[in-house]
C-alpha cells in the first residue's frame, strides 16, 4: 500500500472536494504564511481559513523534513560535506557552535515553524467542532493530521537536540513553554500525540494515517527504551505500508532538498555526497555499508565527472541513488517512484515497523526470531528499495549485532532522517557509539541556536545540561 502523505492525496468526496483541490495546489506554501511571532490560533479559527491552515501544516512539515534528512545525515555517516561552508563543516565534524547561523535558518527555524503550524492547526480545528458553518469532515481531518505532524516534529526534536523549548516569547503559541524540555520528556509528548492521532484517525476512517501513527509511536517508544511497547505498536502495522511526504518539481521552493544538494541539476551546486573512506580531508569517513550499497546500485561510485562536480572540487562525488531523476541520468532507481526534484521522502513504512519488532525480539533474547524477521525483508527484496541485501547474522555480541540491526534499518530508511535517532538512542540507552569516528568533535546532538538563546527570555544557554560537546 503506497499512500501519498494523506493531507495531499486523500480521496476527498462531496463538499470537501474543493478543499482538496486547494490543498493540492498549495501543498508547499510559504513559511511566512504562519509567523509564530504574530499569529494566534484565533487568526485561523474561521471555517474559511481552515483549508489554508491544513495546507500550511503540510508545507511546513515538508520544508523541515528534507532539511532534517540533509543535516542529520551530514552529522552521522550518511553524508559528508562536498562544499566549503564552515557552518556545515561544523556539522560534518561533530563540533557544532551554537552561534551557527546556517543551522538556525536552514533547520532550526523550519522545525519550529512546522511545530507551530501543526499545533495551531489542531487548536483551530478543535475550536470548530460542532460549528454549523464548518465542514465537520474537514475539521476532523485537520485535527488528526495536525496531531500527526505535531507528533512527528516533536520526535525529530527529541532525536536531534540536546533539549528544546517551544513558544519563544509568544504566549499566544498553543504550546508556549517557560523552560527547556529534555529529549525524554519531548519524546513522551510525541508518544501521546501519536496515540491521539491514531484515535482520531481511526474514528474518522483515516486508516493509513492511523497506521503511520503506529509506526511513529513505535519509533518514539524505541527511543525511550520501551521496547516491548514499541513491538506491540509495530506488530499491527501493515507490512506494505509506505506513507510519504510528497515534493514537487513545480518550483524550486517545492523541491526535495536532499535531491537538490546531492544532484545539482542547474538550480543548486552539489554540496553533499557519500563517503567512501578515502578522503583524509574528511577524516576518511565512510558510509559503513558503502560496498554493499554500490553492489546494489544504491550508490554510483563513479558518476560522470562533468555532470557531477562538487562545490569543493577536491571532493569526488559518490552519488546517492535513492532520489535520482527519472531517465538515463538517474540510472537504476530506488524507490521506483523516484522523480528527482519531486522525489518523496518516507515518513512511515511497514518495513521499519518490522525491523523495530525484530530489534525488540533481539533485546528480549530471541536472536533467531529477530534474524528471521529481518532477513525475510532484507534478502528477498521485500523492502522499500526492492533490493536483495545481505542477511544479518547475529553473534550474541551486542555492539556488533546492534550495528547489523542499524544496517537493516538503513536498508529501508537511508537518507530519510532516521539514522540519527537510531544512533542517539543506542549511545544513550546502551552505551554503544556508532557515530563516525576520528572526527575533531564528539557531539551526539545539536544545541539550540544563539538566536533562541538571545531572544527567548526563558532560557540562558544552548543546553542547560552542559556542553560542548552537545549530548
Amino acid at each position: 500500500m503506497t499512500n501519498r502523505l494523506g493531507w495531499i492525496r486523500w480521496p476527498w468526496t462531496g463538499a470537501v472536494a474543493g478543499v482538496a483541490a486547494l490543498a493540492l495546489a498549495l501543498s508547499s506554501c510559504s513559511l511566512d504564511v504562519f509567523d509564530p511571532d504574530v499569529v494566534s490560533p484565533d487568526d485561523v479559527s474561521d471555517p474559511a481559513s481552515l483549508p489554508i491552515a491544513v495546507t500550511g501544516a503540510i508545507g511546513d512539515l515538508q520544508f523541515a523534513l528534507d532539511d532534517y534528512a540533509l543535516y542529520s545525515g551530514l552529522f552521522t555517516d550518511e553524508f559528508l560535506l562536498a562544499g566549503t561552508f564552515p557552518t556545515r563543516q561544523e556539522v560534518d565534524e561533530r563540533r557544532i557552535n551554537f552561534t551557527n547561523t546556517t543551522l538556525n535558518t536552514e533547520l532550526y527555524e523550519l522545525m519550529h515553524s512546522s511545530r507551530f503550524s501543526a499545533d495551531n492547526l489542531v487548536a483551530s480545528a478543535q475550536s470548530l467542532v460542532g460549528n454549523e458553518e464548518a465542514d465537520q469532515d474537514l475539521v476532523q481531518f485537520a485535527i488528526a493530521n495536525g496531531q500527526y505532524a505535531g507528533a512527528f516534529i516533536r520526535m525529530l526534536f527529541a532525536e536531534m537536540y540536546c533539549e528544546s523549548i517551544f513558544g519563544g516569547n509568544n504566549e499566544e503559541d498553543p504550546s508556549f513553554e517557560t523552560a527547556p524540555v529534555d529529549p525524554v520528556s519531548r519524546m513522551q509528548e510525541a508518544v501521546t500525540l501519536f496515540q491521539a492521532t491514531r484515535a482520531s484517525a481511526t474514528a474518522n476512517g483515516l486508516a493509513n494515517l492511523a497506521q503511520a501513527a503506529l509506526v511513529g509511536e513505535a519509533r518514539a517508544q524505541m527511543f525511550l527504551g520501551n521496547y516491548s511497547a514499541a513491538a506491540t505498536a509495530a506488530a499491527t502495522v501493515d507490512a506494505g505500508l509506505v506513507y510519504i511526504s510528497e515534493y514537487s518539481s513545480n518550483t524550486i521552493a517545492q523541491y526535495n532538498e536532499v535531491y537538490n544538494f546531492t544532484y545539482a541539476d542547474g538550480n543548486q551546486v552539489l554540496r553533499w555526497t557519500v563517503g567512501d573512506g578515502t578522503l583524509s580531508s574528511r577524516f576518511n569517513e565512510a558510509w559503513p555499508f558503502f560496498d554493499e550499497w554500490v553492489a546494489l546500485s544504491l550508490i554510483e561510485p563513479n558518476p560522470d565527472p562533468v555532470t557531477f562536480t562538487s562545490f569543493d572540487s577536491s571532493i569526488p562525488v559518490k552519488l546517492q541513488m535513492i532520489y535520482p531523476p527519472p531517465g538515463p541520468l538517474g540510472g537504476p532507481q530506488s524507490p521506483p517512484t523516484a522523480q528527482g526534484q519531486g522525489s518523496p521522502i518516507s515518513l512511515a513504512t511497514g518495513f521499519e515497523a518490522d525491523i523495530m519488532e525484530a530489534e525488540a525480539a533481539y533485546r528480549a533474547g530471541a536472536l533467531e526470531l529477530a534474524a528471521a524477521l529481518i532477513n525475510s525483508r532484507l534478502t528477498t527484496g521485500d523492502n522499500p528499495h526492492g533490493r536483495a541485501f545481505e542477511p544479518v547474522a547475529f553473534t550474541g555480541d551486542f555492539a556488533s549485532d546492534i550495528a547489523e540491526i542499524g544496517r537493516a534499518y538503513a536498508a529501508g530508511t537511508w537518507l530519510t532522517g532516521h539514522r540519527l535517532g537510531f544512533m542517539r538512542r543506542v549511545i544513550r540507552n546502551d552505551g554503544v557509539d556508532l557515530y563516525p569516528q576520528g572526527k575533531p568533535g564528539s557531539d551526539t546532538a545539536f544545541p539550540m541556536t544563539k538566536q533562541e538563546v538571545d531572544n527567548n527570555g526563558n532560557i540562558s544557554t544552548a543546553c542547560s545540561n552542559g556542553g560542548p560537546p552537545w549530548n
